[in-house]
């Protein structure tokens, strides 16, 4: 049959050697044989270039300042309180400085500047320090938070050029309050100073900064919208210095993927809460794509921005109403952007992802590569899905990253143990987005969860080449009915899906594997049981992400807000998704308010080559925290008592060390070597 009817890529290949003058029998037989598949025939005389090694960069992503693009207010009202859980990922003491903005107002010079300076406590290795209540400024609409080491001056070599000696976090926090508030060119100077490791005050900002970087959840509770008295909440991750964008040195600007947007759409509507992460006033352009509309655009703006303060844009002034889609933003400062979805008494937020690029660029010297941090892969994981035999929707929202061609798109979902419940697929127009449901089937009560899987995978039209499939980005939204009916939402929940740099290169990684493929470090700021406190409690989702046969152990260690208490062993399979309710752990006391670092201890997901040699050992986890309001699980409240964000992945390297503060843990069972 085969020689009857050749591969018809083959054929191709063949008439495209015989274009190029390779008429023989014999050089048409070698470069047929050189060709097993046109794809991947881009130099078929030529001995092609082995790919460099994938790897995961969870830290490309992370450092020492963190944006906050909303606090105190959803929309326009100030009517929101916000706790602001701030870990700390490094080995030296450290304290977080937050300087936090009002309503937005005048470009410089005219600016209001900051409104207030706030100091955290000390900051050991691994813990986290709460900021509420007085702590987060009357009027504070946004915020940025900078690290600073917790050592003496004439320890880093820095109190000769000040004259004294002191604290240099303390000095910071000092000096911040009196000179910046109110005053946006210091504050201006002082940003310049941060980014760039130069001196502010008489101090240099970058060995005041130190190493390691900050690990920050946002948790606000703000009234419903329908029912007078209720109470909704939601919370996100803060956005890191490395997750402002990237300039693009072809097009222009900064850009930023929004995946999913409501404009009245079954109740729901949307806010965007923009903040200018950079040192100039900025413009904004907001491109939005009706979901399966692959032609048309809709562009709005805003006109100006100062630095650090943000605008909330309502997307009801742009487009109309019964309106679902994305939005593509640019702008001409580095942003940090989160996004509201209200409605029916519910409140949920996740954050908007940096546009990538990669050019290949001729100059004087040469051909070079230019490149952004990476935002998406084709593959791209979800920790935490709930089941639709309890009363949830499960939605998962794919936004297409590439600006030229539709992705095919395949979705997973999955149950605890890794086993597929359904897959779906769908296209995705180019910078557009669309949402793949498992929808509510029953009210059983329980708690069953599982995970969910995206994959952006190659195609091909008839007569054409084929097209590799292109990288994306996800929002999961959870959302919890009284009945399956849908006729009241009990309470939802959204989170950003992790791609691949910020989990395990799917499948079988590459590489040495280990950590340089996949993630072995998961910060967890929030990690509270504390109801008749403050009246939260702390869920965990933890997942195994890799698909190889085999375990991961993993030891949790758990810091109450002065330093590391104690570890807990445990252990996934491959696939397998782990739910911890801190409220059925005797062990953690309560009122007990703290953070967590999830860390790999040992692994066994081997991949062998076609002979039988091995080749490498896998390991990736990730998380996802959901903190519950007024209740525990399983009880529902009035309002929407749940939010949740994923944890948030790193990697221990130079300049970005993990010191848990402690003996390392010996599990049982485990050997004493590491694989």
């Amino acid at each position: 049959m085969n020689r009857l009817f050749p591969d018809p890529h083959a054929c191709r290949a063949a008439a495209w050697i015989l274009r190029l003058g390779l008429a023989s029998t014999t050089a048409l037989a070698l470069s047929l044989a050189l060709i097993p598949s046109w794809p991947a025939a881009a130099a078929p005389l030529a001995q092609r270039a082995p790919a460099p090694a994938r790897g995961v960069n969870p830290n490309a992503q992370l450092g020492g300042q963190v944006h906050l693009p909303v606090l105190n207010f959803l929309g326009q009202d100030d009517v929101c309180r916000t706790w602001i859980e701030v870990q700390h990922i490094g080995c030296d003491p450290a304290k977080a400085v937050l300087i936090a903005w009002g309503e937005p107002g005048f470009c410089p010079p005219q600016a209001a500047g900051p409104l207030k300076v706030e100091c955290t406590g000390l900051l050991r290795a691994g813990s986290a320090w709460n900021l509420l209540g007085a702590q987060v400024p009357t009027g504070a609409k946004s915020g940025i938070l900078f690290q600073f080491r917790a050592l003496q001056l004439s320890d880093l070599g820095l109190a000769s050029p000040i004259g004294f000696d002191d604290v240099v976090a303390d000095l910071m926090c000092e000096t911040l309050f009196f000179g910046v508030v109110g005053d946006s060119d210091d504050y201006r100077r002082f940003k310049k100073a941060y980014d760039e490791g130069l001196s502010f005050a008489g101090i240099d900002q970058g060995i005041a900064a130190g190493s390691g970087g900050l690990a920050v959840e946002v948790l606000r509770h703000c009234p419903g919208d329908v029912t007078p008295g209720s109470e909704v909440s939601s919370k996100y991750d803060g956005v890191a210095g490395g997750h402002l964008g990237t300039y693009d040195p072809i097009f222009g600007a900064f850009g930023f993927y929004v995946p999913l947007i409501y404009v009245e759409k079954t109740g729901f509507n949307s806010v965007l809460y923009v903040q200018n992460g950079g040192l100039e006033c900025s413009s904004i352009e907001i491109w939005f794509k009706t979901q399966d509309d692959c032609l048309r655009n809709r562009i709005c703006e805003i006109f100006t921005l100062a630095p650090g303060e943000t605008f909330q844009y309502d997307p009801a002034d742009c487009v109309g109403p019964d309106w679902q889609g994305s939005a593509w933003v640019r702008g001409s400062q580095r942003l940090g952007i989160a996004v509201d979805l209200y409605g029916r008494d519910t409140l949920m937020t996740y954050v908007a992802e940096p546009q990538p690029f990669a050019y290949t660029i001729g100059g004087p010297d040469g051909v070079v590569g230019v490149e952004s941090a990476p935002t998406g892969e084709q593959v791209a994981f979800g920790p935490l899905i709930y089941s639709e035999y309890q009363g949830w929707d499960a939605g998962v929202q794919v936004q297409n990253l590439s600006p030229v061609y539709s992705s095919k798109v395949k979705v997973y979902f999955l149950d605890r143990s890794g086993d597929v419940i359904t897959t779906l697929i769908d296209w995705v127009c180019p910078r557009g987005s669309q949402t793949f449901f498992l929808p509510v089937v029953a009210g059983l009560p329980g708690a069953w969860v599982g995970s969910v899987r995206v994959e952006s995978q190659g195609w091909w039209a008839p007569g054409t080449g084929s097209i590799a499939g292109p990288g994306v980005v996800g929002v999961v939204t959870l959302m919890k009915y009284s009945d399956a009916a849908r006729t009241d939402v009990l309470e939802a929940v959204a989170y950003n899906l992790l791609p691949e740099h910020k989990s395990v290169i799917w499948q079988v990684g590459d590489g040495p594997g280990g950590t340089f493929s996949g993630v072995g470090l998961v910060a967890v700021p929030s990690l509270h049981k504390d109801l008749q406190g403050t009246g939260v409690t702390t869920e965990l989702s933890v997942m195994n992400m890799v698909a190889k046969p085999g375990f991961t152990d993993f030891a949790m260690y758990i810091y109450d807000q002065n330093g590391l208490m104690d570890f807990i062993c445990s252990k996934l399979h491959d696939r397998q998704v782990m739910y911890i309710n801190l409220e059925t752990w005797g062990y953690v006391p309560n009122g007990f308010k703290g953070s967590a670092i999830i860390s790999a201890t040992f692994w066994e997901h081997d991949v062998f080559d076609p002979r039988g040699g091995f080749v490498r050992n896998l390991v990736g986890l990730g998380a996802v925290t959901v903190e519950r309001t007024g209740t525990r699980l399983g009880q529902d409240v009035p309002g929407d008592e749940a939010a949740a964000s994923r944890a948030i992945p790193f990697a221990s390297e130079a300049g970005f060390r993990f010191c848990p503060g402690g003996f390392r843990p010996r599990c049982p069972g485990q050997p004493g070597w590491r694989p």
